[in-house]
């Protein structure tokens, strides 16, 4: 069978996709279910069905080292803090080692683990809404999404409200370190914060060894498995993977979802008569606008057919999970807003055994921040400032979204 390629229209860096997304992932998922992307040497997979088979099939690995492109891997001794960071990464791990951690980790995401880390990330969300205090508009792109969701992760792990700022630059050398488009002299510059970053998370780490407590940190040092336990390393590489996706992608998500209940004054007033769809408008978020340019990443460990489409071992196969939010054959009218929708069959955060280890940390961090907002700004208007930022590596990126509080 002929190949299908898709450069010729698609193209997620292009202002007309970071503005509106939607015609390119309709065209993608109604016409292209497999296609190859040249500019990206990687296949495409689209469309609902297609990616919850590809998320199911063992053969596709998140596995980076597997990919035909990847750079030799260096000798443990070799590596700096970040690529010894990475070698321990949740996403560029093998299928085992990558069930291993995941059993070791999955008490420290337990409902009463979260449940703390609500009511102390309740705590910062109020002193953050009191700094801002009570202006006519705000930036809540910088504000609010670009800060709150890493605050959240360092009261997770119990970073004190001090040393915040060491977090976020380990956050950021986390995020934009990863990104295989940046020079060297771009890397370097991006992964600066990483090493101090470390040295107090390891710091945390021993001293909860000495005096474990009921916390996060105390549950991930405790956790045993058929008498394999966690090193240090593993722990600051677990926690640099919940700050590549649970706090980057939250920083959209914060941002959009309040974009989309105030494009949509129907859908807010709902929320406002019941705030218990608090987490329908979450869902309804990351189906209706997904924030990123790319897909989720695998890498072939065989050769393999995909819906007759032979996908030699080693190449990249990405799966554009936005392109399920808008398949037709699931959703009833695709490009409607509603936050009541059925959401049983979202991809959202994945699917199988890499299912979103923190979903709970995102939704549960969003909907603190959300409700904090509209209590002190129930009127809450759009102001007239989007801008996005073009150079972001992965997502549709708002550095300004103005608010109007009419408060007067």
């Amino acid at each position: 069978m002929s190949i299908q390629t898709v450069d010729h229209f698609f193209n997620p860096s292009s202002k007309e996709f970071i503005h509106d997304p939607v015609p390119t992932l309709e065209k993608l998922c109604a016409e292209y279910p497999v296609s190859r992307f040249d500019a990206w040497q990687a296949w495409l997979i689209t469309g609902h069905a297609n990616i919850i088979k590809c998320l199911l099939d063992t053969r596709l690995s998140t596995d980076f080292n597997l990919w035909e492109y990847a750079p030799p891997k260096k000798p443990l001794e070799e590596m700096d803090a970040f690529e010894k960071l990475m070698n321990n990464n949740l996403f560029f791990l093998d299928r085992k080692n990558h069930l291993r951690l995941r059993k070791l980790a999955l008490p420290a995401f337990s409902p009463r683990i979260m449940e703390q880390m609500k009511e102390r990330f309740s705590v910062l969300v109020k002193e953050r809404f009191d700094e801002i205090g009570s202006p006519n508009s705000f930036n809540f792109a910088a504000e609010i999404a670009e800060i709150v969701p890493t605050q959240a992760i360092a009261s997770l792990v119990g970073i004190p409200r001090d040393k915040f700022p060491i977090f976020d630059s380990l956050a950021y050398g986390v995020v934009r370190g990863i990104n295989p488009m940046l020079t060297p002299e771009e890397r370097k510059e991006a992964i600066k914060g990483v090493p101090e970053g470390l040295a107090l998370l390891n710091e945390l780490i021993d001293e909860r060894r000495a005096n474990p407590g009921d916390d996060f940190l105390s549950t991930l040092i405790l956790a045993e498995d058929q008498g394999s336990k966690l090193s240090n390393l593993e722990m600051c590489a677990l926690v640099g993977a919940v700050l590549g996706a649970g706090s980057d992608t939250a920083v959209d998500l914060h941002s959009y979802l309040i974009k989309n209940l105030l494009q949509h004054p129907d859908q807010f007033e709902l929320l406002k008569a019941d705030p218990g769809l608090v987490q329908g408008a979450i869902s309804e978020t990351l189906r209706y606008e997904s924030s990123g340019k790319t897909g989720l990443a695998r890498y072939a460990s065989e050769d393999l057919e995909i819906n007759g489409n032979h996908v030699k071992k080693g190449q990249m196969v990405q799966l554009i999970t936005s392109t399920a939010g808008m398949d037709s054959s699931i959703y009833n009218d695709p490009r409607k807003f509603d936050i009541q929708r059925d959401h049983d069959k979202s991809i959202s955060f994945g699917q199988g055994p890499h299912y979103c280890i923190g979903v709970t940390l995102v939704r549960s961090q969003t909907e603190v921040m959300l409700k904090e907002l509209f209590k002190r700004f129930p009127d809450l208007t759009l102001g007239s400032e989007i801008v996005y930022d073009y150079n972001h590596h992965n997502a549709r990126r708002m550095d300004v979204m103005t608010v109007n509080t009419n408060l007067d």
